[in-house]
């Protein structure tokens, strides 16, 4: 008797069943592969813009931090110099709800502020906003930095499709170019002979109070000529009257501190913290010229001049005084002024000179690395300015620019 399962028939309809069932399992499978697939995808051009805007808001710190260091001096308590005239052409905005504010703490908000920069970015690569953030001047006096010397570089950067952003923060701070103290208003590491027809109103607290220095050397210090100092509240007349002087021609005052021992060995160091043949770190800070032919009373901040210094007039002013470094010769003509540090710096080992005549006046101080050749004549006049030296290491221009370390974050909010 046959089996009617083995009929040739039913074998074929459960042979066409199975394989149906077989051909649904395979596009299940297919399916299922599919959208793993479109998932990975998805998950890996997710990835793709997370990091795109990673790198674009990466390179807008960076670029902030360039930028805030190239244009210390246009950004005034009144906000951003567009125009480079002194005048403020964008305000600070007190800090609320703006993303960029978010990754500072929303209860201190209030006590920053900030201001949008518009710089070029690369859309088809990731794009990214700018923005500076500093404390609010006053907002709290002992932990707010008034000066604008701290500030956060905030960067919001996007995809190229726009639909993924992300935000990091650069805390970074502006400390003294002068880390040495200038206590004196003339110090140079050789022999100088101090003859000529000029007067140094001296530092009267620079060797502690009641104790004036008016000359520091490693070496000689030898008074000579018409050369006198003294006291500024014996200076009358445009000149240190003989009478009154601390040293003169003849006499050595205690107000010359020469052979001094603890003289730097390396004064460059002394001033800027680092060794006289790492100078190109400082030189890099600076506005770098050739001459001093475009030097003007508006001048302020870090120059350094590759040759010769012959301004055709003032250079700088108390409030905003230069701090100069000449790899040449120094001549102040007659009846000019010159408010800053004069800092003679010869990285060969020269001997550069100082050539004043006709009633020059310098106010603050002079330091020569190396020697000095003073040619001094006609009544010039160089006078120790607290004011002067306090306002290059107060300004910004006369500082550079650090990261806060640990100062880095991504956090959106905290």
């Amino acid at each position: 008797m046959t089996n009617k399962f083995s009929h040739p028939a039913r074998q074929r309809g459960i042979s066409l069943i199975v394989t149906l069932m077989i051909v649904i399992l395979l596009s299940l499978l297919g399916l299922y592969g599919a959208g793993v697939l479109v998932l990975d995808t998805r998950s890996a051009a997710n990835d793709f813009r997370a990091r795109e805007a990673m790198a674009a808001a990466e390179s807008g710190t960076e670029q902030g931090l360039s930028f805030l260091n190239a244009n210390r001096d246009r950004i005034l308590a009144g906000g951003w110099d567009a125009n480079g005239d002194g005048t403020a052409d964008t305000a600070w905005t007190t800090c609320g709800t703006e993303n960029w504010c978010l990754p500072i703490r929303s209860t201190d908000r209030a006590n920053w502020q900030y201001l949008t920069i518009g710089l070029n970015s690369q859309p088809d690569a990731g794009s990214f906003t700018l923005h500076l953030l500093t404390p609010v001047p006053d907002a709290d006096p002992d932990t707010v930095d008034s000066s604008l010397l701290v500030y956060n570089v905030v960067a919001i950067g996007s995809s190229a499709d726009g639909t993924s952003t992300a935000t990091l923060k650069q805390g970074s701070y502006f400390y003294p170019l002068l880390l040495g103290s200038v206590g004196t208003p003339l110090a140079a590491a050789s022999n100088v002979d101090l003859s000529g027809n000029y007067s140094i109103i001296t530092n009267s607290n620079g060797g502690g109070t009641g104790v004036p220095v008016t000359a520091w050397s490693d070496s000689t210090l030898t008074p000579g000529g018409s050369f006198a100092s003294c006291h500024i509240g014996d200076f009358v007349g445009g000149a240190c009257p003989s009478s009154d002087a601390l040293s003169k021609n003849g006499v050595t005052g205690s107000d010359l501190a020469g052979n001094d021992p603890n003289f730097p060995p390396d004064l460059f160091e002394f001033l800027f913290g680092v060794p006289d043949d790492e100078y190109q770190t400082i030189k890099d800070q600076a506005k770098v010229v050739a001459d001093c032919s475009g030097l003007s009373g508006s001048s302020s901040g870090l120059i350094w001049v590759t040759g010769d210094c012959s301004p055709p007039g003032n250079i700088g002013t108390a409030d905003k005084p230069v701090l100069l470094v000449v790899q040449g010769d120094t001549t102040i003509n007659a009846g000019n002024q010159l408010y800053g540090l004069l800092y003679m710096f010869d990285p060969s080992g020269g001997t550069p000179k100082l050539i004043a005549n006709g009633n020059a006046h310098l106010h603050g101080a002079v330091f020569a690395h190396s020697g000095v050749d003073l040619q001094l004549n006609g009544g010039f006049v160089l006078e120790y300015d607290s004011e002067v030296l306090e306002n290059i290491q107060n300004s910004p221009s006369g500082r550079r620019l650090a990261r806060i370390p640990g100062g880095w974050s991504d956090v959106q909010e905290q």
